[in-house]
């Protein structure tokens, strides 16, 4: 073995090693925000993603069918972990057209996770503001199936607190 060729494979196993130290370091799958690994070890992330607003002909998802007006978003992202724990956050989701005009006119908000196609569990309403912001933070009354194959989240209207289980205003989506 020569010289050259001991370095050029001790240089690769350093290197294979500093990967390995790298991807096992980072096992939780989220961010940890100075929270530690929490995401791991309290149920890790099975979904995090922006959100969507829906269009009035657009697709029916999991045999759930768009609101009747178009729904657009500032910003919204939604995260769901193993345990059940649902966070969504959305700015500025309203309809664009007359006679809202960039308002929202539903009083409530809530998301129903899916997995595999199948709603595993829908959140309780919460305030949803006439512009269109809201806070959704709770934990499903049971923990997600395992594996949660092809996990999405639909944002459904809620009028006085009502969840409108059968349309969405929003979608999870890459």
């Amino acid at each position: 073995m020569t010289k050259s060729y001991r370095i050029a494979a001790l240089l690769a196993t350093v290197a294979l090693a500093l990967g390995a130290t790298t991807a096992f370091a980072h096992d939780g799958g989220g961010d940890n925000h100075g929270h530690g690994n929490k995401g791991h070890r309290h149920g890790g992330d099975v979904l995090r993603s922006d959100v969507f607003g829906s269009q009035p002909a657009g697709p029916t998802l999991f045999d759930v069918k768009p609101g009747g007006a178009p729904w657009v978003i500032s910003r919204g992202e939604a995260r769901v972990r193993r345990n059940g724990r649902v966070k969504v956050r959305v700015e500025g989701l309203v309809i664009p057209t007359p006679p809202q005009n960039g308002t929202n006119p539903v009083s409530n908000i809530a998301a129903t996770v899916f997995c595999g196609g199948t709603a595993v569990g829908t959140t309780p309403a919460v305030p949803f503001s006439t512009a269109g912001d809201a806070r959704i933070d709770a934990t499903l009354q049971t923990a997600l199936p395992s594996p949660c194959l092809a996990p999405a989240v639909l944002l459904n209207p809620a009028p006085n607190g009502a969840v409108a289980a059968g349309t969405y205003i929003a979608a999870t989506g890459a």
